[in-house]
């Protein structure tokens, strides 16, 4: 990492009634957006300390488990959005 670039990680969090939240529900994280960095490493194995044991590189597109997303959290900027909904399938917005 340059000097003074911090990695910054755009995670989502796909929740209820989203079909992702409701099939794969140890997986609701993804990251949709890194920027200082192309990939970053976690841990394969949630409960050990960060950098422990068999360490996985994630990259955009990538889905997390919470322990994984949680781990990112706390070493990397991080932002996080809420989606509900498949973007085709988004309740409209009454005008008014």
């Amino acid at each position: 990492m340059l000097q003074g670039m911090e990695t910054k990680i755009h995670l989502i969090k796909y929740i209820e009634p989203h079909p992702i939240a409701t099939s794969t529900p140890e997986r609701v994280h993804e990251i949709v957006e890194m920027q200082n960095a192309v990939v970053v490493y976690v841990n394969k194995q949630a409960k050990l300390e960060y950098g422990e044991g068999t360490q996985i590189e994630v990259s955009v597109g990538e889905r997390l488990s919470k322990q994984q997303a949680i781990q990112i959290a706390d070493t990397h900027q991080t932002t996080l959005i809420a989606v509900a909904y498949p973007e085709q399938e988004a309740p409209r917005m009454l005008n008014g």
